[in-house]
């Protein structure tokens, strides 16, 4: 079996070459060999290394910032919850009809089946825009949520057919 050393030997020419140099040669050699794998090694490795860290840093501030920002928004957005969370009526039908009157699309209901705590409604012809600000008031002030929704265009132009299942 061979020597470790044995097979780190340099090959048969350039050991002669080698050995044919005077030993200052061999120094001057030497040193040169050790300056040129600094200096790799300094521009290869080093200072990418060093650029890296200087661009982490950079985004490791811009991060934070907007962790920050993200964290102040969400406890903005948990208080305005806790703040404006109007509390439950008794009777759901009537913020219902308040709400539906309000937004002036009580002549589009066609169809109205409360049920298991669920409403069913059918809106014939509701112009859309007007069937949008419903539902968001629905859901602020009544509490009411849409669970199914089914909405189809008609022939006038904006208006729409709407069966809804609402909840809370």
């Amino acid at each position: 079996m061979a020597s470790p050393a044995a097979s780190l030997r340099a090959p048969p020419r350039l050991a002669r070459w080698w050995s044919a140099k005077p030993s200052g040669e061999r120094t001057l050699l030497f040193c040169a060999a050790v300056i040129a794998v600094a200096i790799v090694g300094w521009l290869g490795i080093w200072q990418p290394v060093v650029r890296d860290i200087a661009a982490l840093r950079i985004a490791n501030a811009r991060d934070a910032v907007a962790l920050a920002e993200a964290r102040r928004m969400a406890e903005d957005s948990a208080g305005l919850a806790r703040t404006t969370a109007p509390a439950a009526a008794a009777d759901p039908r009537a913020d219902f009809d308040r709400v539906v009157t309000q937004h002036g699309v009580r002549a589009a209901l066609t169809q109205q089946d409360w049920k298991d705590g669920r409403l069913n409604v059918v809106f014939g012809a509701v112009a859309f825009d007007a069937l949008v600000a419903t539902l968001e008031a629905l859901q602020r002030d009544a509490r009411l949520r849409v669970v199914t929704a089914t909405i189809a265009a008609r022939v006038e132009p904006g208006t729409v057919r709407a069966e809804l299942v609402l909840a809370r």
